[in-house]
């Protein structure tokens, strides 16, 4: 729905970053309030983790577009260029810094909705030393029991009953995409943290129902990181693709385990 372009900061020299809604979707007016209440939300939200908005507005007879950080590549980059997969301690550190800020948001009353690598972006990549900034609110929406503290990202549409990334979706996202939580994030960050794992999906499928149904229904395929991935690495792989969110582990528990993962301990 976007596209983002690589400028030069006037006056400063900085390399930054122009988002711009595409033309055809400045005509839909839900879409138009999706994009500005993203960026409100990037400005209003500050986090180590999470990408830095510097400024908003709408191009006279334009799309509206926001001024980001300029980031270098993207967890997708990087796995594609890895050839699928990461060192288990770097899936750790990557794990722990998009815990820590789904965690902020979460705490804001917002879940992300759309955890995926090519909404990871790093402002650094090099093995044991990667940084990580969680990009694209555009999905992201307020759970409605927590706090208001935050007046941002209250569009709500028709369309909006699936949204997400399938691969990366669950269970009950695929249900009802307005009524999940912060546990869906939860889901998400498992499946991400499985893919670095392994260099595949969890769950595959030929089209969208075929990949519903796993999702729903199917254990995860945990067996497949057991060379890859410490034995307490794997249970807590597991438990945050429980398909009961109610039973999916609060980050804030994970973010207290992490830092005495085997993973962390070498030299």
């Amino acid at each position: 729905m976007s596209e983002v372009y690589e400028a030069i900061q006037d006056g400063q020299g900085a390399r930054v970053a122009i988002k711009l809604l595409r033309p055809e979707q400045s005509l839909h007016a839900e879409v138009v309030a999706r994009f500005l209440n993203e960026a409100r939300a990037l400005m209003a939200l500050q986090h180590p983790n999470l990408v830095r908005a510097l400024e908003m507005g709408v191009i006279p007879d334009g799309p509206p577009f926001m001024v980001l950080e300029w980031l270098p590549t993207n967890l997708q980059e990087v796995l594609l260029h890895a050839g699928g997969r990461l060192p288990a301690g770097d899936c750790v550190r990557v794990v722990q810094q998009l815990a820590r800020v789904l965690s902020h948001l979460h705490g804001q009353g917002l879940v992300h909705r759309d955890l995926k690598p090519a909404n990871v972006l790093l402002a650094r990549s090099e093995p044991g030393r990667m940084e990580v900034r969680l990009a694209d609110l555009g999905f992201a929406r307020r759970m409605t029991e927590a706090s208001a503290s935050t007046a941002v990202l209250a569009v709500s549409t028709a369309r909006e009953a699936r949204l997400g990334t399938w691969d990366f979706m669950a269970p009950e996202q695929w249900v009802d995409s307005k009524r999940v939580d912060g546990k869906a994030d939860v889901y998400a960050l498992g499946i991400l943290w499985f893919q670095m794992l392994v260099g595949r999906l969890p769950f595959e499928a030929r089209n969208e129902q075929g990949l519903m149904f796993q999702h729903l229904l199917e254990a995860p395929p945990v067996g497949l990181l057991e060379p890859r991935a410490s034995p307490v690495t794997r249970g807590w792989v597991a438990r945050l693709l429980e398909k009961n969110p109610a039973e999916r582990p609060a980050l804030e528990d994970l973010l207290g385990a992490l830092a005495s993962f085997p993973e962390l301990q070498g030299p």
